[in-house]
């Protein structure tokens, strides 16, 4: 038996619960169970439980073997989509048997950097990096000549080299102008939310619509601000403050578009009878605003699912030839666009 003064092994565990040391590893490490009968897999986790014993994948990992852990570097934790995403990766990945670690950066390149040279990262068997940040190659490149594996998410295609998985963020804005310009809108603006890989993709697609549009599109503006619902309130309040305002308005993300539903009612304004706006991503919250924001839905459970498929292929040293791929995203109409104000856009 083990003593009080020192921690419990997988061996005690398994002296216990009257099994094999491998039973105890595989039971408790969820892998290759199935020809485990149930009773004994209650008996080991009692015995585990009872003693306080827990797996040291660390040591997995001194000894060349997989730790069963996945480590995520992400850009910004608050963010409600990366929330989500986050979610859905613990939770696909639990059912694979695996335990992620997790790595905030905080929109900091220095952080994601640090992450790979810490326990958060260091002793897993692959690595995804959820959302770009400025300069974080060096952090991606280190985890690669490391030998190790490394998917990327949310980030466009900047890096063509390494395994990504992206919401074709171009599909997405032309379902949104094809809505809003067979609503009859001819004025538009789209709220920039800066330099990030995927909201890139999505302004330039804006642009290049718009140019090569009908002669009858009035105007097309972009206004740059925070990826903040702040930087979406103050953007719109200058939209708003121009002698021609747009009537149809593409942000960012819902977080923006948020600030922006908020700037046209503190003007007096309405949404959508004055301004139709739309967002990226459908975070929950965007169903339940008022009015309802109409947005492009990016498959949380799809992305989470080919990452994860990617990374534990990697892990086994099967990489496909096309490393940047991208999931379909899908239209959600709510209450947040309608026809422009007047009925002909022409005369506005």
């Amino acid at each position: 038996m083990a003593t009080s003064s020192s921690k419990p092994t997988g061996k005690d565990v398994a002296r216990i619960a009257g099994v094999s040391q491998s039973t105890v590893s595989r039971v408790l490490n969820e892998t290759g169970i199935e020809l485990i009968s149930e009773e004994t897999i209650k008996r080991v986790r009692a015995a585990a439980t009872k003693m306080g014993y827990v797996p040291n994948p660390f040591a997995r990992a001194l000894r060349g073997k997989e730790t069963q852990l996945i480590g995520l570097v992400v850009r910004e934790m608050a963010d409600p989509f990366f929330a989500s995403l986050i979610s859905e990766i613990s939770i696909q990945a639990s059912h694979l048997g695996y335990r992620v670690v997790l790595a905030p950066a905080h929109s900091d390149p220095d952080e994601a950097l640090k992450a790979t040279t810490t326990l958060y990262t260091q002793h897993t068997d692959g690595v995804i990096f959820l959302g770009d940040l400025r300069d974080d190659e060096p952090a991606i490149r280190k985890i690669l000549q490391e030998h190790r594996a490394v998917v990327t998410m949310c980030r466009g295609s900047k890096l063509q080299d390494v395994l990504t998985i992206n919401t074709d963020s171009r599909r997405g804005i032309h379902l949104l102008l094809d809505h809003l310009t067979g609503l009859g809108h001819r004025r538009f603006a789209f709220l920039d939310g800066g330099w990030l890989g995927d909201i890139h993709e999505r302004r330039s697609t804006f642009v290049d619509y718009l140019r090569d549009a009908e002669p009858a599109i009035l105007q097309a503006r972009v206004e740059s601000a925070n990826n903040d619902a702040e930087g979406g309130y103050r953007a719109m309040k200058s939209l708003l403050e121009s002698s021609h305002h747009p009537t149809a308005v593409l942000a960012s993300d819902d977080i923006m578009a948020i600030g922006a539903i908020k700037a046209v009612f503190d003007s007096g304004l309405d949404v959508p009878a004055d301004v139709s706006i739309t967002g990226f991503d459908d975070i929950e919250l965007a169903r339940y605003l008022h009015p309802a924001l109409t947005t492009v839905e990016q498959p949380v459970r799809d992305m989470s699912a080919q990452a994860l498929q990617l990374l534990l292929d990697a892990v086994k040293g099967e990489v496909p030839e096309t490393r940047v791929m991208q999931v379909e995203p899908k239209l959600v109409v709510r209450e947040s666009t309608g026809p422009p104000p007047g009925g002909d856009p022409l005369s506005n």
